[in-house]
């Protein structure tokens, strides 16, 4: 029956097949555990564990060299540990020095204590966040023993005289419920934390769903994970978000027509600093034989994304619009082989993929609708005065490091803008106009989309009701029937010419300078001429 089926079905089958029985041995094999299982975290773990098993058989079918997923001993020993180095110093291969490589690392985790996992969230058997409300202190009540174990007999002093295990007035702050209660598997703990971060936005805003205790160095740190509630924005803008190098986001709000509210410029300049600095001393690292982790690069980078992610966000609720981003998931993918090249190098670079997972969970947290997204095909290199698209539109400076390009000149109708300002705003613009298409042209590939229909058509209507004056100027060929067509910076465009990394010094706002007037004027300035409709195509 199986041959029968289609290859992607059978192996649908197989999978649902697979993840059913997996869900039930997981479902017993925790239920034993001093989890609550009716939390949402407990309930999670299943999927967790299914996903890394499902990840591990998709690496497998790729690479035959992928062990299975292992956990560090328990207890070191020393004799696997010398026969670890001693298989590393007899490999003859780059397969058994690599095996030889991951058995020594694995050996010299032995005997580190492992990630303590609360997934309920209460007294009996998880975990509490509480707090004094009469002095502001913080305090995390953790599990930390079974009910039969030996230490969970409190001694005789503990129970006449105050101990970390008498709770006493303190908030729960996932209920607000005043607790006073005795325990003898837990303990109280005192929190450190950042209060201008920490407590202000998440536990003064979130509900605290579970949490790991976990050692690092001579510290012990809890990660608790919050669940946010928001109330809905309903959104009536929308908000193109342009990810770039030198800019590390551009952002612009425009409304029904296209006309620009606000903008930005989120300037990535210095994190490419940093980023290059520590790639050069990556370098001397290596070539030294000495491990170089790369902490205070992942680091540079986060707190540069979150900066970004926050400006956007913050963009968003004050015009209540919907972001707007380009679906570069092919371009920052590392699942399939790119020609190695300096751009892909700088794209991997610039936390393209980070950014839109911060700001997914960053905007739920505001109330905001996920960020939908748009092909991005030539949004560099489109005029949404007049549609025209063209790579000479972005005008190439050599500099140190490449070429700038930040200036947008349309050739056709002269309209000059700052580029990734006005990539964001084409970003934007596309989605407005496939949302106006029929849901039968939304499927249709873009080369495919009548002309009366298509982007550059919808461009110069929305234009001529913001009042602008395109000229008549045919569009390119690379106008129309080319923009799906998967080509942005670093990428090959139609005339053969190679788009270098772009955008440098913010460009002040130019004004639009038609070179010639308009060989149609506006629908509402001459009555004889058909209204536009709500798709951006003139009726008939």
């Amino acid at each position: 029956a199986e041959a029968s089926l289609p290859k992607k079905e059978s192996a649908r089958q197989r999978k649902f097949e697979r993840e059913k029985s997996l869900n039930a041995r997981i479902t017993a094999t925790i239920k034993p555990l001093p989890i609550c299982l009716a939390s949402k975290a407990a309930r999670s773990i299943t999927g967790s564990i299914i996903g890394q098993i499902e990840s591990h058989i998709e690496l497998h079918d790729k690479q035959d060299s992928v062990g299975v997923p292992t956990a560090q001993p328990l207890v070191k020993v020393p004799a696997a540990y010398e026969a670890a180095l001693q298989d590393l110093a007899d490999s003859t291969s780059i397969e058994s020095e690599n095996a030889a490589r991951d058995r020594l690392h694995r050996e010299a985790k032995a005997n580190r204590l492992r990630p303590v996992l609360f997934a309920g969230n209460r007294a009996s058997d998880g975990f509490l966040l509480l707090k004094n409300s009469t002095t502001g202190g913080y305090f995390a009540f953790l599990n930390l023993v079974p009910s039969s174990a030996r230490f969970a007999k409190m001694t005789e002093s503990e129970r006449r005289m105050g101990s970390c295990r008498n709770i006493a007035d303190l908030m729960d702050l996932r209920t607000g419920e005043v607790m006073s209660f005795r325990s003898s598997t837990g303990c109280l703990f005192p929190l450190a934390f950042g209060r201008d971060f920490q407590q202000a936005d998440f536990l003064e805003r979130g509900s605290p769903l579970a949490a790991k205790l976990m050692k690092r160095g001579d510290d012990f740190e809890l990660h608790v994970t919050f669940e946010f509630s928001a109330p809905a924005i309903e959104t009536k803008v929308c908000l193109g978000v342009d990810r770039g190098i030198y800019n590390l986001a551009s952002w612009s709000a425009i409304d029904a027509d296209g006309r620009t509210m606000a903008e930005n410029n989120v300037d990535g300049r210095a994190l490419r600093f940093v980023q290059k600095q520590l790639e050069r001393r990556q370098r001397r690292q290596q070539r030294r034989g000495r491990r170089f982790t790369g902490q205070a690069k992942r680091h540079a980078a986060d707190e540069a994304v979150h900066v970004a992610a926050n400006a956007i966000v913050a963009a968003a609720q004050t015009h209540c619009a919907q972001v707007i981003m380009e679906n570069l998931a092919p371009l920052a993918s590392r699942g399939s082989k790119r020609r190695r090249s300096n751009f892909n190098r700088v794209l991997n670079r610039s936390q393209y993929q980070k950014l839109q997972h911060v700001l997914a969970y960053k905007l739920a947290a505001a109330g905001l609708p996920k960020a939908r997204e748009v092909h991005p095909g030539y949004t560099s290199q489109t005029c949404p005065a007049c549609g025209h698209c063209d790579s000479k539109n972005r005008e190439k400076v050599p500099v140190a490091d490449g070429f700038k390009m930040d200036l947008f000149r349309c050739q056709s109708c002269g309209y000059r803008h700052d580029a990734d300002l006005n990539a964001a705003r084409v970003i934007a613009l596309k989605r407005l106009w496939r949302d106006s298409l029929s849901p039968a042209l939304r499927a249709t590939p873009m080369a495919q989309v009548p002309e009366r229909k298509s982007f550059a058509t919808f461009l110069k209507i929305r234009a001529e009701r913001r009042g602008e004056r395109p000229c008549d100027r045919k569009v390119g060929s690379s106008g129309g029937a080319g923009l799906d067509v998967q080509c942005e910076d670093g990428e090959v465009t139609p005339d053969g010419n190679i788009v270098q990394p772009r955008s440098g010094p913010n460009t002040p706002v130019g004004k639009n300078t038609p070179t010639q007037p308009s060989a149609v004027s506006p629908s509402d300035e001459n009555p004889r001429l058909p209204h536009a409709n709500n798709d951006g195509a003139p009726d008939g």
